[in-house]
């Protein structure tokens, strides 16, 4: 049986050798793929990329800043919906991602920041304003980064940027499962399947909770778009982006074995495009001593700022929400600390905090208990619920959803979900549950904190709090924010602490 030449060869997907790799999607995710051993390797990193490269030309765009060695350097990763079959018939493929991400040894963070592809802009050329994704089909990587360059520019401040790597849907498909797939915290069902007529979007079946996805469902979920505008479809890219770090086969990756960089340097160099000066071995080094000095910051999220165009379809910002989107980028530690730390110095050497009336929640100690005892007879372990939800929202589905997931080793635990509004258009949050107590979703929380007799562990993106978590000996809970973001910090404890177990009767 002939091989169907849309599908990836069974290599798998990698990266250009933690060296060249730094700016893509996955080892940006890591922050840390680098180590002195791949540094004295370069040359046959560079000698393998070049063999399987033959016959390809690398990405000519004049307006790239070369990076200075020892500079901050950005990176821009653009995510093509090109297919096999687009390629055969001609088709002019169209940019679904752009993500910027900087490096910079001065700051405390890794920062990345997508662009929305409904951004309305004028494109150098071509005029406006129109959607900004449309730059790649006008044309292709060069004419996108001279938009988001002209778009992100400031007088007497230039936006410049570094490198270019573009990746296909075949490539992202390959990456997440070279690396076994990526845990994901799933706010709700996403599901469709085109029968009910009328415009048609991707068919997905990708349930609520903590799931593991690979190739086409991963795919499915961070291109998602129907009924999500296009903040909330960044806002989950940039959430799978950050999942990505602390999986299991992304920390294979961080081991600095020879035989699987070359695997990586070959497989990259089949299925990415990138940029000249990632063919040099002076940028190469460059990048590589960035990536390497910067190994041990977290990837911080940096919100893009925009407002509903006149249409209500489209975005647009003015320019002072550009700048202040620039500043974040540039300077993601400043941005995520300041009051925030300060406040919570002044609030530890008072009083003890009261999370019983948060404003902005309701109590709703029966609707909770209402959905425990759907379930919990049937979940085999410490059946926990919100006596508290959000003001205007409610439960979403005819009870929570009761699974098995399978964890790094194959083990099984037993699992529910319990899936909520935050009120009209605020998206949806969730508490989770299960007796698998290590997930990679709990590594490293950013601070704990003790109310009621409860450990709390807080995980921040910036500023804003994206889950509070505690464990019991035969457990972990937790409370995942909307993707956007909509709880703040005093709903988020407080819908934790009001957790409570249902008992027997």
């Amino acid at each position: 049986m002939s091989r169907d030449p849309s599908k990836p060869p069974r290599l798998g997907l990698g990266l250009l050798g933690r060296a060249a790799i730094a700016g893509v999607l996955i080892v940006l995710a890591t922050a840390g793929a680098v180590s002195a051993t791949v540094l004295l390797q370069v040359d046959d990193l560079i000698n393998i990329v070049e063999n399987e490269r033959a016959g390809r030309v690398e990405i000519e765009i004049p307006e790239i800043t070369p990076a200075e060695a020892g500079k901050p350097q950005t990176l821009m990763i653009l995510g093509s919906d090109l297919r096999y079959g687009d390629k055969k018939a001609g088709l002019k493929p169209r940019s679904d991602t752009i993500l910027l991400v900087r490096l910079d040894a001065h700051q405390r963070a890794t920062s990345v920041m997508s662009v929305p592809r409904d951004l309305l802009v004028d494109i150098p050329g071509y005029g406006g304003p129109q959607k900004i994704n449309g730059a790649y089909t006008l044309g292709g990587p060069r004419l996108t980064l001279r938009t988001v360059k002209q778009v992100l520019s400031t007088p007497g401040r230039p936006f410049k940027i570094n490198h270019v790597i573009t990746m296909d849907f075949g490539a992202f498909r390959r990456a997440i499962n070279y690396i076994g797939g990526v845990y994901v915290d799933i706010d709700r069902r996403y599901y469709n399947d085109n029968t009910g007529g009328g415009e048609h979007y991707a068919t997905i079946d990708v349930p609520a909770g903590y799931e593991k996805l690979k190739g086409q469902d991963a795919l499915d979920y961070v291109r998602y778009r129907h009924n999500d505008n296009d903040l909330v479809r960044s806002a989950r890219q940039q959430d799978f982006l950050r999942q990505i770090r602390n999986q299991r086969g992304t920390r294979q990756l961080m081991s600095a074995d020879l035989p699987n960089l070359r695997r990586l340097a070959r497989l990259f160099a089949r299925y990415f495009d990138y940029d000249k000066g990632l063919a040099r071995k002076k940028q190469i080094f460059s990048l590589a001593k960035l990536v390497l000095g910067t190994a041990s910051h977290p990837v911080r999220e940096v919100p893009f700022g925009v407002v509903d165009a006149p249409d209500h379809v489209n975005l647009e910002a003015s320019p002072d929400m550009l700048r202040r989107n620039v500043d974040r980028f540039l300077q993601p530690t400043r941005a995520a600390t300041g009051s925030t730390k300060s406040s919570a110095k002044k609030r530890s050497r008072g009083r003890t905090e009261s999370f019983a009336n948060v404003p902005g929640l309701v109590g709703s100690r029966t609707e909770g208990e209402n959905q425990a005892i759907l379930a919990a007879r049937k979940t085999g372990f410490g059946f926990y619920f919100p006596t508290r939800r959000a003001a205007g929202g409610s439960y979403i589905g005819q009870g929570p959803r009761l699974y098995t997931i399978r964890d790094e080793l194959g083990r099984p635990h037993r699992a529910y979900r319990l899936v909520l509004s935050a009120g009209d258009n605020a998206g949806y949050y969730g508490i989770q549950g299960m007796t698998w107590r290590r997930p990679p979703i709990l590594d490293d929380p950013h601070t704990t904190r003790t109310v009621n007799g409860r450990k709390l562990l807080i995980y921040r993106d910036g500023r804003k709090v994206h889950l509070v978590a505690w464990k019991t000996p035969r457990g972990a809970y937790w409370v995942s924010n909307t993707l956007t973001r909509r709880l703040n910090e005093r709903q988020m404890i407080a819908i934790a602490a009001s957790l409570q177990r249902l008992r027997s009767r």
